[in-house]
């Protein structure tokens, strides 16, 4: 059976080797003198202040002495970050936090913090990983030694993801701490979104700049691939704070519980039948993909793969939960189902299956779990039939709230679920929103 390699518009993105770092001035001859996306001067300290080119050189300066004090309030400061403000989507709302600093090296991928929370929740400094934008201040030594003059020069090619290499490149060198200082308050342009999105994120050149210098892509980084590299341990400061999945005890407890629910309660049934026959009419149904069977990802009991063999598909469920697996037998069977569902013991991030295996997939309140979500989508897209569908389902991020603070490790905004999708190599077909006691984000993608 051919591999995804084989079929360039399906290959997944491909992280470079663990030692294509590169020298940034060795590339200063790639790029015809663009437009530059930072401007940096030096301060009567010593430091260094770089603002993006959005931001009128004067209101960086108005905003440096909060940057500076903030390295007598934290020791081993390498670099200060100001906190960014945009007006409320609605524009009759006070505004909202932008960002207050940069988490890249994340399972969520590129991760704005505080992005949509109300303007005055970031009410404390916080070391992140990096700056994208905005205004930040670096000290003189550290800014040497990430080279950092070379770094921001437009013919380096790193576009509008310049500030967070440099930012980032201060972190690998281990040459100090990012620190968003919340006393430094931006109020973001209106244009700074789009640029970093078009002449960063999206732009090939800059996008591949960063990914052969850091060896992952700024806006889609496999944790585990990063933590075996020995040229990166330096940015992987905040490991210990991800923490790893809790045991999931609910299968040893409550036995088949989803089924329960879905016979118990008429909300959760017509969600569940909601979220299946969606999936189920927008499966290929024809062709050399038609018959091949639906995978549902972290399938738990299996109920979710029960509903898809009900409309006369075959499925395969894969849980890493042995009393899950167990208890998906035994419900499937009392269901008059087992003939119509295989269940799998295995690993989101390690299926066992052959490339292009699946006609469909789903992740149904699964994605908020993982630990290493870009490597799981990489796997799903990997065993997915070219135009494959996937539908993920997760409750969506809620300022000061976590719809289960005991086994939800990340919960998502809709802007970063459908930029990880995208940084993984699917394609949006639609969106919708299921409104209740989670707020569910769903999307429909194809690899």
């Amino acid at each position: 059976m051919p591999s995804p390699s084989d079929d360039p518009s399906r290959a997944p993105r491909q992280e470079p080797h663990p030692d294509a770092f590169v020298d940034p001035r060795a590339s200063l001859s790639l790029s015809p003198s663009p437009a530059p996306f930072a401007a940096w001067e030096t301060l009567a300290s010593g430091r260094v202040l770089v603002r993006d080119a959005t931001v009128d050189a004067a209101e960086a300066r108005r905003l440096a002495p909060a940057l500076e004090d903030a390295f007598a309030r934290h020791d081993g400061l390498a670099v200060a970050v100001a906190k960014r403000l945009r007006a409320d989507a609605s524009g009759a709302g006070p505004d909202t936090v932008s960002a207050h600093g940069t988490f890249v090296v994340h399972p969520k991928g590129l991760v704005r913090n505080g992005r949509g929370a109300p303007h005055d929740a970031e009410r404390f400094d916080l070391e992140v990983d990096a700056a994208d934008a905005g205004v930040i201040v670096v000290a003189a030594d550290a800014f040497a030694t990430a080279r950092g003059e070379a770094l921001l020069d437009p013919r380096a090619g790193y576009g509008a993801l310049a500030m967070l290499a440099l930012s980032l490149e201060v972190r690998r060198r281990r040459a100090g701490r990012v620190v968003a200082v919340a006393s430094a308050v931006l109020r973001e342009h209106a244009s700074c979104e789009a640029r970093l999105e078009h002449d960063g994120l999206a732009s090939s050149l800059a996008a591949g700049h960063f990914a052969a210098h850091f060896g992952f892509a700024a806006d889609a980084c496999d944790l585990e691939t990063l933590a075996a590299r020995e040229g990166t341990g330096g940015l992987r400061w905040n490991a210990p704070l991800w923490g790893a999945p809790a045991a999931f005890e609910k299968y040893d407890e409550r036995g088949a519980y989803h089924w329960n629910l879905y016979a118990t309660h008429d909300a959760y049934r017509r969600r569940a039948d909601t979220l299946v026959s969606f999936l189920a009419s927008n499966a290929p149904h024809g062709g050399a993909h038609g018959a091949l069977p639906v995978l549902d990802v972290g399938a738990g009991d299996a109920l979710f793969a029960g509903l898809v063999a009900r409309h006369g598909m075959h499925a395969v469920a894969l849980d890493p939960e042995p009393q899950a697996v167990a208890g998906a037998r035994a419900a499937l069977a009392a269901a008059g189902l087992a003939q119509s569902v295989a269940c799998v013991e295995g690993s989101a991030e390690r299926m066992p299956f052959p490339d292009r295996a699946f006609r469909a997939a789903l992740l149904l309140d699964v994605i908020e779990h993982l630990r290493n979500p870009v490597r799981a989508l990489a796997e799903i897209r990997r065993v997915l039939a070219p135009g494959g569908a996937l539908l993920v389902a997760t409750p969506s991020w809620r300022h000061g709230h976590r719809n289960d603070p005991v086994y939800h490790l990340d919960e998502y905004r809709e802007e970063e679920l459908l930029r990880q999708l995208r940084a993984c190599g699917f394609e949006i077909a639609s969106t919708a929103r299921i409104k209740g006691a989670y707020d569910d984000i769903v999307v429909l993608a194809r690899a």
